[in-house]
Order: C-alpha cells, then structure tokens, then sequence
C-alpha cells in the first residue's frame, strides 16, 4: 500500500536515508537515523506538524505493522519499511517550515502584552482543570504546589534572572537541574526548556546580543542533552536550530497578532501529549517575557 506524504518538516532528509523504528504509537512512529542522533517522526494528523515529521492522513491508514525494531530506507524518495507492506512517497510534498525565528514580537505592545495575559490564565485554568503536576503560577512560590513543582521552581526562577542578566553559566546551571526532569515520554522540564527556547526565539529578532546568546545557550544545552531521552533530545535539537511544533510556533505568532481565535490556537498547543503541551505553554509564556517585557511574573 502506497500513500503520499502530505508534507514534510524542513529537518527531514529529502531522497534517501536509512533507520529503525525507536518508538511506535497511535499516531506517531518515530524513527532513528542510521547516521544521526536523533529521529523522524511519522504523524497521522490532518494538522500538526513537525520540523522532524513526514505528515500522512488520518483516514484509512493504520501503523500497526510498524513495530519497534524493524528496519525502514528511503530511496529516492520513497520510504519503505521491512515486513511491512506501507510505503510512503515524499516526492512532491510540500515542505514545512517553522518561521518563529522571524517573529520579533514586541512584549511591550498593548495587544501582545493583553494576548499574553489571557493565554496565561487560560494556561493556569486548564492546568488546575487536569490536575497536572506543574501549575505555571505555582512556579512562582517556592514549596507550592506538587513535589515536581517544588523541584522545578528554583531552577526555573534562576533560568529567568540569569537569562534576563545574559549570564550564560548561571543559565545552563538553572538548565541543568532540569533537563530530563519529570516522568513520561518527553520529562516536563524538557517540555519547559523547549518552549522557553520557543519564547527566547520569538522575541530575539534581529538583535545580536540576544540571538548570540540563544545561539551560546542552545549549544551548551546541547552538550548536557545526553542526560534526557532521544525523543526529548531530538526536540531539543530542532528548538536549538529555532525549529518548533506548528501548535507552539502558532501560538507565539498569535499572541504577537493578538489574533481574535486566540484562545482556539491556545487550546490546540496545550492539548499535546497528556501534559507536554501545557509544560510546554508555560515555558513559551516565560520565555517571552524575557528582555523586553514590563510584564510581571512573580
């Protein structure tokens, strides 16, 4: 059975490469790269996309053939996977690219600054609403809220001083204490680096100071990712890069728009995983209020 891909992220190699099924879900199905670190992740989605994902239909296609360990080679373009009769057509699918790096949001405009504030207390409804472990204001009172909160609060509030301040080390200490921190299939503090990262691109435009250091913190980010798993570090990988999710690259976009389906776009991100969208919001949220914001967090 052949399908045509119906795009494809901008990380993903274009005619051939060889790799391994790491992981096999519902929806998704990563794949490790024979020469790389890192995966592609096939999706079943009519919407989301990824800089590392090839992007089928949802109608009519089942994975279930596709089992962790097996064997998969594009050539020419084409992906096949071994004992299994699903192939997959990159050729002619649209890339995907992730423009976030070229947002500049300006934090100090009235309507950024009123779409922020609502997202964030949408952010702290649906948190306490779901019961999640981290509450972004939580975040904000040492020994508040559930024992990953509590582990995750100091070094989130010297990721912000040190951040604000450019001091690199400071940051990448604060980044250290959580990177990989957290249970599930990517940790919650990853989750909060990774939009943190997202924000930090958002806002940096084409300041050098700024972008000189979201460049120095991301390679030094990347030298500590072994602490975390691969799914988690490929995710690292492409934020580095300024390569995000469409639900988290929508979403900065739509707050530095002041969109009037805000809260839709808001709800879209936060829905990811069980969890990691809202950890993920949070660290976005953060992450934009870095430099150029009178926004108050505490």
């Amino acid at each position: 059975m052949q399908i045509h891909a119906l795009s494809i992220g901008e990380a993903v190699p274009r005619d051939n490469f060889e790799a391994v099924i790491q992981s096999a879900f519902d929806a998704a199905v990563n794949l490790r790269l024979s020469n790389a670190d890192r995966l592609i992740t096939l999706l079943i989605s009519d919407h989301y996309e990824l800089p590392q994902g090839i992007r089928i239909e949802s109608k009519d296609i089942r994975l279930q053939s596709l089992t962790v360990g097996l064997l998969a080679a594009c050539r020419a373009g084409v992906l096949r996977f071994e004992s299994s009769p699903l192939t997959i057509d990159l050729r002619g699918a649209p890339v995907w690219k992730c423009h976030l790096s070229e947002l500049n949001v300006n934090m100090q405009s009235s309507s950024a600054e009123r779409s922020w504030t609502a997202v964030w207390q949408i952010l702290n409804e649906r948190q306490r609403l779901n019961k999640t472990e981290i509450i972004a204001d939580d975040l904000f009172q040492l020994n508040a809220g559930s024992l990953l909160s509590q582990k995750i609060s100091r070094p989130v509030l010297q990721l912000i001083s040190s951040t604000e301040q450019f001091d690199l080390q400071g940051s990448i200490h604060a980044a250290e204490k959580m990177i990989g921190l957290g249970p599930g299939v990517t940790p919650a503090g990853d989750d909060f680096l990774i939009g943190f990262l997202a924000g930090l691109w958002s806002i940096s435009g084409k300041d050098q100071r700024q972008l000189s250091f979201v460049n120095a913190f991301g390679d030094r980010l990347m030298q500590i990712a072994d602490q975390t798993n691969l799914i988690s570090r490929t995710y690292l990988y492409h934020a580095i890069q300024g390569q995000f999710s469409s639900s988290l690259s929508n979403l900065a976009e739509a707050i530095a728009l002041g969109s009037e389906n805000l809260p839709g776009i808001a709800e879209t991100a936060m829905r990811v995983g069980h969890s990691s969208g809202m950890d993920s919001v949070t660290g976005l949220l953060i992450g934009l209020c870095i430099w150029n914001t009178e926004l108050s967090l505490a």
